[in-house]
């Protein structure tokens, strides 16, 4: 069988001037050259189907009773048979996810808006396109797209653009560190303190190479304070353990309090920097949601990303670092599954 894979936002538009609807009834055929091109797709053979993300139903700012009625409405306008898949919240099968759709029909096509356009794509089209997610739906599951003026009115390919961090391209055989003569650990008593973005890769380091060691692990996730994890830091110190801080520490203020403790105990501080970008962490943040695992990670909102950006200094050996080693993000796969979903992009 022959299969047309289409957006809810291809076939779908607002009334009004706003990018999304804002009522049940808000909604028009974007084009009239749709329905008749989707009537000849149907007796051609092939079948349509629509994807579409409703987060609103999952928050509770819209009800299923409420989508599934307008769904029916949009159908019956366009008096076609078509099947639809709603992703009703968060997880794998939210786009641009798609490391569960199987695609057995040709040829494969996706056709859709969110197409990663910049500003004037094309004459009187000053909005750039709110998001690339169904382009990158696309690249996920192995589907050719068009944009709507694409593929309904013939228009030719717009420019666009793709995430700067492609999970594709990321290798599992890379350095783990520079420089690559230092050490992860020391036989001498010392503070190691980290700095990174939330989901830079932190905590699954130093439970694979540093606490192994008999480092003791103080995380102010655990312990609910800076305070907390500075006393924590003194009580090892006192003991003649070392001690490895796993907050972000984005900087010169936050660091401080452990170089200080450190000094305090007459010990060397080093500093971790965990080099993943803001676009590759958040990417690791969407992974850990929609993978289980042994450790819960608590979903981190992007308020919490843009405030690391924000307040973030360079480490530099001037605040009292005796040595800063840059920790690259390389990841391992527990089996071919977690490294196909890993793979896909998660960010539009």
């Amino acid at each position: 069988s022959l299969g047309q894979g289409f957006s809810n936002g291809l076939t779908l538009g607002p009334t009004n001037c706003y990018v999304f609807p804002t009522a049940p009834d808000d909604w028009r055929i974007l084009y009239p050259e749709i329905q008749p091109k989707l009537a000849n797709l149907l007796k051609t053979g092939y079948k349509v189907v629509f994807f579409t993300n409703q987060m609103g139903i999952a928050k509770g700012k819209l009800r299923p009773e409420v989508f599934k009625s307008k769904v029916e409405d949009i159908l019956a306008t366009l008096q076609l048979p078509v099947q639809v898949f709603v992703a009703t919240g968060p997880g794998v099968y939210r786009k641009p996810g798609g490391v569960n759709v199987t695609t057995t029909h040709t040829p494969k096509q996706l056709k859709s808006d969110a197409a990663g356009r910049p500003e004037n794509w094309a004459p009187g089209r000053k909005k750039k396109d709110f998001s690339c997610s169904d382009r990158l739906f696309a690249l996920n599951i192995g589907l050719d797209f068009h944009t709507p003026e694409e593929y309904f009115l013939g228009w030719k390919k717009a420019s666009h653009k793709l995430p700067e961090f492609d999970p594709r391209k990321l290798d599992s055989a890379a350095r783990l560190y520079d420089p690559p003569s230092a050490s992860l650990t020391s036989t001498k008593t010392e503070v190691i303190v980290a700095v990174g973005f939330p989901a830079s890769g932190k905590s699954t380091f130093f439970h694979d190479h540093v606490i192994p060691k008999g480092y003791v692990y103080v995380n102010r996730d655990s312990l609910g304070s800076w305070q907390k994890c500075v006393a924590a830091c003194e009580r090892a110190l006192k003991e003649g353990r070392s001690v490895a801080v796993d907050n972000t520490n984005p900087d010169k203020e936050s660091r401080k309090r452990y170089v200080d403790v450190a000094k305090a105990a007459a010990v060397s501080c080093r500093c971790f920097h965990f080099t993943a970008t803001l676009e590759q962490a958040k990417h690791n943040n969407r992974f850990r949601e929609m993978t289980p695992s042994d450790s819960k990670h608590a979903k981190v909102n992007d308020m919490v990303f843009h405030s690391y950006k924000k307040h973030f200094e360079t480490p530099d050996l001037s605040e009292g670092f005796s040595e800063i080693l840059q920790v690259h993000f390389v990841p391992s796969f527990k089996d071919s599954q977690s490294e196909t979903m890993y793979r896909q992009f998660s960010e539009g």
